[in-house]
């Protein structure tokens, strides 16, 4: 997705939140209930899946963006206002205007900057739907692993696929309150060596027999191209790995309740 794209689709969903801002302050003016099985209702309820399809794919654009966790929120929670059928027409109109200031003067500034696409074309290191609704900063690293392997970048990718694995880990103990176990005596979490040690030898985690496997060879291929300054990742060095990294993604997720 180039950068055109990107703006093509924050115009889209700008355009539906008034439409469904419009349906919404007809449907009270002539007092029918947005609820209900009636034209207005319907119209909305149309205007509401429409904009929610849009903002899926903005969620790659914001991720591409590196937008602030704060104005991601401020997108989201605005968006919830709009989509909600008990708001009042002036909360939505405020809604939108938020949402509208949001993308104009942090997100469009942001993709106009970026040099490269700002959104892969291509999800060959790991399909975004796998991450959705995750973390935004788990969906910025597999967006990036995903531009990295699109560009040629395959070091580059290597190490994303490192900390995608790392920030997983980390994820599964701290949904577990147990964060303790894998933290220095300074609460400073553990080197990604360690990390892989610790959660394969807690066989309370029943990890998978193939993410028992790939995930010390995930952690190998992101230390030779982090660490070792002759070492240079080519495109099969990842693609060797790729089958595993998409079970133990999967493994992880589950193991932290964000799947």
């Amino acid at each position: 997705m180039k950068s055109e794209e990107a703006k093509a689709v924050v115009d889209t969903l700008l355009r539906q939140g008034q439409e469904a801002c419009d349906a919404a302050k007809k449907a009270a003016k002539h007092k029918a209930s947005l609820k209900g099985d009636n034209f207005y209702g319907k119209k909305f309820h149309s205007a509401i899946i429409s904009l929610s399809q849009t903002y899926s794919k903005l969620k790659r654009v914001i991720a591409a963006g590196d937008l602030e966790e704060s104005e991601t929120n401020k997108l989201s929670s605005n968006l919830e206002i709009i989509k909600s059928t008990s708001a009042k027409p002036a909360q939505r109109t405020q809604a939108l205007k938020e949402i509208q200031f949001v993308c104009q003067s942090e997100l469009l500034p942001r993709i106009e900057n970026l040099t490269a696409d700002p959104v892969p074309e291509t999800e060959q290191v790991l399909p975004m739907a796998v991450v959705q609704n995750s973390r935004g900063y788990i969906e910025r690293v597999v967006l990036q692993a995903n531009g990295c392997y699109e560009h040629g970048w395959f070091d580059a990718c290597a190490v994303m696929i490192r900390r995608l694995a790392e920030t997983l880990i980390i994820e599964v103990y701290e949904k577990h309150k147990k964060e303790t176990e894998i933290q220095d005596h300074d609460r400073n979490y553990l080197m990604l060596s360690h990390l892989v040690g610790k959660i394969l030898d807690n066989k309370s985690w029943n990890l998978g027999r193939e993410t028992r496997a790939s995930l010390p060879q995930l952690k190998s291929l992101g230390d030779r191209s982090a660490h070792n300054r002759r070492y240079l990742a080519k495109k099969r060095d990842i693609d060797n790995v790729l089958p595993g990294l998409r079970v133990v993604v999967d493994d992880l997720l589950h193991l932290a309740n964000l799947k």
